[in-house]
């Protein structure tokens, strides 16, 4: 290393979010054969455009080459979707086969929020790991949302002429 340049600090270095997936399976029976579909679903994506749920069977009828308005697309609908191999916030969301998107859903919106109060801390109170300070970061999130909810009702109340 040389003089005048200092090792980065690495609390400071940008970290990587890993992407939100899941992998979907269907399996099932059609006209005497066995019909088996997966998808890496990437959940980011689907976040994006909706909060509302993917359709997890268009995913699998995609990837399998599956016409939405066919017999086997029904036969595809009529059975279980198995879940697995979680990526990211999905992990606790994803549950002997099942998977949770309210949760998920909510997990994304309390990491934005911890995200945002730990650049807080780090830039108002010189807090590097928020996480080590479970009360302080327990008190800066009550305050954040609060503040939003409280911006919320001031925006929706409009003004009187």
């Amino acid at each position: 290393m040389k003089p005048g340049n200092p090792e980065p600090d690495r609390h400071h270095m940008p970290q990587e979010t890993p992407p939100n997936t899941v992998l979907t399976r269907l399996e099932c029976s059609f006209k005497g054969k066995t019909i088996a579909l997966e998808v890496v679903v990437d959940l980011d994506r689907c976040l994006a455009n909706s909060e509302d749920p993917p359709d997890f069977y268009q995913a699998l009828a995609r990837a399998g080459k599956v016409d939405p308005y066919s017999y086997l697309y029904e036969v595809l609908e009529s059975e279980e979707i198995h879940f697995s191999e979680p990526t990211g916030l999905a992990i606790g969301c994803c549950v002997e086969g099942q998977f949770d998107w309210n949760a998920f859903v909510q997990r994304v919106r309390n990491s934005g929020d911890v995200q945002i109060v730990q650049a807080i801390a780090e830039r108002e109170m010189g807090v590097v790991d928020l996480d080590a300070q479970a009360e302080l970061k327990a008190a800066l999130l009550a305050a954040y949302r609060e503040g939003l909810r409280a911006g919320k009702a001031a925006s929706c109340q409009g003004t009187v002429a």
